[in-house]
């Protein structure tokens, strides 16, 4: 073993999780608020532990002081790339910690590799488990934990004696966060792009059930709350209740431009379960509607994080878009009051002192830890925020700025939205996609990706519509609500291009076969098979081929590769480009590849639900993908998925 200077703890003063025997409903596990988290404090409610996941590191703080103990690197410092781009090795998302108190663990979103510290001796091991693991928990008697391996669709249970998988549940989609059922002990995993959890059996490993939120149909007014249920970044036990609480934004993709504004586009959202079956959503409703009383009576938006004071009374939510702590009364399901602004940005955890006393916030974007008072029901900002770098911020100070825009929704700062509804981030969540598709005036548009940015993809929008990432102040005075003046505030759009061109990484891969990966090599380069023909370069696309300089009115490669939707109550129109230069409705840009295992459904329409649908879709429109065998398109999907 290796020493290294590490520290991280449990969201809660006292871990819990299943019991040694098989658990049931007479009787559940003594657990109260343990789930996974991005920031914790230790049982005496004197020290903080926080990831710090653009730097590679663990901060350790005195809740009492108020100070930097240490900042414990996991890595070398992360730098800026020879080409530009700053890109963590570990970026840790989330911290448990061993129901004993000696063993620290965090889970590496890009190494894929879960760590247990010896808090003792600070000695470190760490194991591999998959791809970009996110959530983790610990079981009660500390023999187990369990992570959720966003990218390969898993859950893992791994032994905590040597860091070994002896489970594994195949629940699909993207899990992200961890919790452990009240009711009967189950452990709960939230499906990142939805429909809710799936309960986990922990002894067997077994799906038990999934846990459904119903998106909400549209109520007349477009501006009442509904939509897709998306991003699910937390789900928690109520203590003292059988309830579980899940934070999420419901996206209204039913309302087609012109109509479609901020206020008609997201909506944050907490489900509510009560012994494993649907209570209720509760969520902000236009107040302006007679009749209408939304649960909330501030807009917030990107709830990321509960945390519950151990009576179960108070919720409070770290919202990451608005940059504010919402508190529900959790006995009457509305909200109690509102800590706006917070001294910092991106909140993305939240935990609550011992005491009920204090919650402590961690601001990803600016570094530090905001504290916020509790007093039953109100909750106001307490002091100045507690810093975590110890030798300064590796991410540069543009790049910071440019992070700072694009997660956030506070109009309060910059004309980046209205009302603090609707930050970029809002739809491309973690700079990737929302998995939705919108009706834009040029007609039916899944949400790309912008991970990896937009360098070398060539020009921007289904349809080439943009060449340049600062086209985008369109969409922020549009769908956003903003006031951006592309000229006067030309700095501020310099430094969102720049975060988006270079501080989105691309997503790790999932875990692939490689010999199946190679044959699907093989098969996507044949001439015959057509892939490679507009999927070629490092970005795997012909965008913008003859066009070095992306001219909008010279040379466009655009395809017609038999997806255009034609008839219905929305298909494809002709339209202008952004300089009025005229698109076809059914010509389209090629997507790149990088990343395409991440990003489902597929299309400019978000038809095929999965990258087979995308071949047997485009059967005899582009090569000759109908003559490969079903072996060979197995392989070609699962080179796909390596890319």
């Amino acid at each position: 073993m290796k020493k290294i200077a590490i520290l991280i703890a449990c969201a809660t003063a006292a871990c819990g999780g299943p019991p040694a025997s098989s658990p049931d409903a007479t009787n559940p596990p003594p657990m109260t608020n343990d789930h996974s988290s991005s920031i914790a404090i230790d049982a005496s409610g004197s020290t903080i532990y926080v990831v710090n996941a653009d730097s590679d590191s663990i901060s350790i703080l005195d809740a009492h002081a108020r100070t930097l103990t240490a900042e414990l690197a996991l890595a070398n410092r992360p730098a800026i790339a020879g080409d530009g781009t700053y890109t963590p090795s570990v970026m840790p998302r989330a911290l448990a910690l061993a129901p004993d108190g000696k063993t620290l663990y965090v889970t590496g979103e890009r190494s894929g590799r879960v760590y247990a510290i010896d808090l003792a001796t600070r000695a470190v091991r760490d194991a591999k488990v998959g791809s970009e693991p996110i959530g983790v928990v610990v079981s009660a008697d500390g023999e187990s934990l369990f992570v959720a391996l966003s990218q390969d669709g898993k859950v893992v249970r791994v032994r905590a004696s040597d860091l070994s998988i002896d489970g594994t549940a195949d629940v699909g989609g993207e899990p992200w966060a961890l919790a452990w059922s009240p009711s009967d002990g189950s452990l709960l995993v939230s499906i990142f792009m939805g429909p809710g959890a799936i309960a986990i059996d922990p002894t067997s490993m077994q799906m038990k059930g999934t846990w459904t939120i119903p998106d909400v149909a549209p109520r007349g007014d477009a501006r009442l709350a509904h939509g897709a249920v998306r991003g699910l970044y937390d789900v928690a036990a109520r203590p003292g209740t059988s309830e579980v609480w899940i934070a999420h934004a419901m996206l209204g993709i039913d309302t087609p431009q012109p109509a479609l504004d901020f206020e008609r586009t997201a909506f944050p959202s907490l489900s509510i379960f009560r012994a494993g079956a649907f209570a209720t959503t509760l969520t902000t409703d236009a107040q302006d509607v007679p009749g209408i009383d939304g649960s909330f009576a501030d807009i917030v938006s990107g709830p990321h994080a509960i945390a519950f004071t151990h009576d179960g009374a108070l919720a409070l939510v770290a919202d990451s878009n608005s940059e504010d702590v919402l508190a529900v009364d959790a006995k009457t399901r509305v909200e109690a009051a509102l800590a706006r602004p917070l001294p910092g940005h991106q909140p993305e955890g939240i935990v609550i002192s011992p005491d009920d006393k204090l919650a402590y916030v961690d601001q990803r974007n600016t570094g530090d830890v905001a504290v916020v008072a509790i007093d039953g029901t109100a909750i106001s900002v307490d002091g100045a925020t507690i810093p975590r770098f110890a030798s300064g911020d590796p991410m540069p100070a543009g790049l910071r700025l440019g992070q700072h825009l694009f997660y956030s929704a506070n109009s309060d700062e910059y004309p980046i939205t209205k009302n603090h509804w609707v930050a970029c981030a809002t739809c491309h969540m973690e700079g990737r996609s929302d998995a939705v598709t919108w009706l834009f005036a040029q007609g039916p548009r899944d949400t790309p990706s912008n991970a990896g940015g937009m360098l070398g993809t060539g020009f921007l929008f289904r349809t080439a519509d943009r060449n340049k990432v600062q086209d985008y102040w369109h969409t922020i005075n549009v769908e956003q609500g903003g006031t951006f003046d592309p000229t006067a505030q030309a700095a501020l759009l310099d430094a969102l291009t720049d975060y988006v061109n270079h501080g989105i990484p691309l997503p790790m891969p999932p875990t692939t076969d490689p010999s199946l990966v190679a044959k699907g090599a093989e098969i996507f380069g044949r001439a015959g098979v057509g892939c490679a023909a507009c999927h070629g370069g490092p970005r795997f696309t012909d965008s913008g081929a003859g066009n070095a300089t992306l001219d909008l009115g010279g040379t466009i490669e655009l395809h017609d590769v038999g997806t255009c939707v034609g008839g219905g109550t929305f298909p494809d129109v002709d339209h202008q480009d952004v300089e009025g230069h005229a698109r076809a409705a059914c010509a389209f840009d090629t997507p790149s590849l990088n990343g395409v295992a991440s990003s489902p459904p597929y299309l400019h329409d978000g038809s095929a639900a999965t990258l087979h649908d995308v071949l047997e879709q485009t059967r005899g429109k582009m090569g000759d993908i109908s003559t490969l065998s079903a072996d060979d398109e197995a392989a070609l999907v699962e080179y796909l998925r390596s890319l």
